[in-house]
């Protein structure tokens, strides 16, 4: 019973941990916030009269063109979205019409899905357009293909997955058959190499006679009147009263003295002894350390640049995120409703910012160049 408690507590945590990551998973791809339905607008226009007139309705040869642009400029995303687009023309077939595209918040910026019909087929393009830059973040076609089409593919998938699999397997099982005649061939290369180092090696050499020990030289002979006197002298010192006798400064006791002036006494051993030499220790070594050098100091933000002319009253303000290409008018110049008075350059394409009424410019707020966010203030008039 316990064991099937555990086996349940356990299921239900793993069951509880798929959907917490589901969870989690959803929610990153919620958008940051709302957007402003003017601004949305405008880019969901902007964004399918890009996908008409910059993708669809071109050749084959002008895409490749701005493949080979975009290669050169190094713009990945432009470059990877492109490719897929012209790998995949065979599967859409014509272009007929661009439906409808929904833009939405992001934490970059804005992404816009547009969704097109083709001959053959639904294609689904998503657009990513940074907010601070108006820079492409994201390009990405879909082609929206039928259940057949998707069972088709993924049997297709399956089978050569599954013989690619089973080629593997043979091959890992003839690898582990060879395995037997590791054991044959070290056996034969243990006994090459031992043939070889008894072939090289040399004969080994006799060994020499020992030589023959020297006889010892004859022991002179001694003449029977040496003899007589050494016999003699034995005999008269053991027989000589030594009583009283004292010894002499060398440790020697005196003998009696023959009639010779041959004197017997026993001898005394000596022996000197040497002091080792002591060695001086050596000397320790010496450790130096250097100081680490002083970092260098940060060089100074650059100042912001000042907007040209008094602020007027009328604000002109950018429909959407660009880049300045131009700047027509000057602060002073008198303008008429309509009238265009910059370039703004978003998603590729350039817009003419125009003037909401009659009037004399005031200020100009930017500079040709300036990257602008939705709703910054391009211009006053008075």
């Amino acid at each position: 019973m316990k064991q099937w408690f555990r086996k349940a507590a356990l299921c239900l945590a793993l069951v509880l941990s798929v959907i917490t990551l589901a969870a989690c998973g959803s929610s990153n791809n919620k958008t940051v916030e709302s957007i402003d339905p003017t601004i949305k607008s405008a880019l969901e226009q902007q964004a399918m009269q890009y996908a008409e007139q910059s993708i669809y309705k071109l050749s084959a040869e002008d895409i490749q063109k701005q493949i080979d642009t975009a290669f050169k400029t190094k713009d990945a995303i432009t470059y990877n979205g492109l490719t897929n687009y012209i790998n995949s023309i065979d599967r859409l077939g014509s272009f007929v019409s661009v439906d409808s595209a929904e833009a939405s918040k992001t934490e970059e910026g804005y992404r816009i899905e547009i969704d097109s019909t083709f001959q053959k087929r639904v294609l689904k393009l998503t657009l990513g357009i940074n907010e601070m830059t108006g820079a492409t973040t994201e390009m990405t076609f879909e082609p929206v293909y039928s259940m057949s089409e998707l069972m088709g593919d993924a049997a297709g998938n399956l089978v050569v997955g599954m013989g690619t699999v089973f080629a593997v397997l043979i091959f890992i099982a003839w690898i582990i058959s060879l395995f037997k005649y590791i054991g044959v061939f070290e056996k034969k290369m243990k006994e090459s190499k031992e043939a070889k180092n008894k072939a090289a090696a040399p004969a080994p050499a006799a060994a020499p006679a020992p030589k023959a020990a020297p006889a010892p030289a004859p022991a002179p002979a001694a003449s029977d009147d040496t003899i007589q006197a050494v016999i003699a002298a034995a005999i008269a010192a053991y027989e000589a009263d030594t009583e009283g006798s004292v010894s002499d400064n060398n440790g020697f006791v005196p003998g009696p003295t023959l009639n010779n002036n041959l004197r017997v006494r026993p001898l005394r051993n000596r022996s000197m002894v040497s002091a080792p030499a002591e060695t001086a220790p050596a000397s320790s070594p010496v450790v130096t350390s250097v100081a680490p050098a002083a970092p260098l100091a940060a060089p100074a933000p650059k100042a912001a640049p000042a907007a040209a002319g008094s602020q007027g009253s009328i604000k002109v303000e950018a429909p959407m995120p660009g880049k300045i290409l131009a700047v027509k008018k000057n602060a002073g110049e008198t303008v008429k409703s309509g009238e265009a008075i910059l370039i703004l350059e978003a998603m590729k394409m350039e817009n003419e910012i125009v003037a909401p009424q009659d009037g004399t410019i005031a200020s100009i707020n930017v500079s040709v160049g300036d990257a602008v966010e939705s709703g910054a203030t391009l211009a006053t008039l008075d």
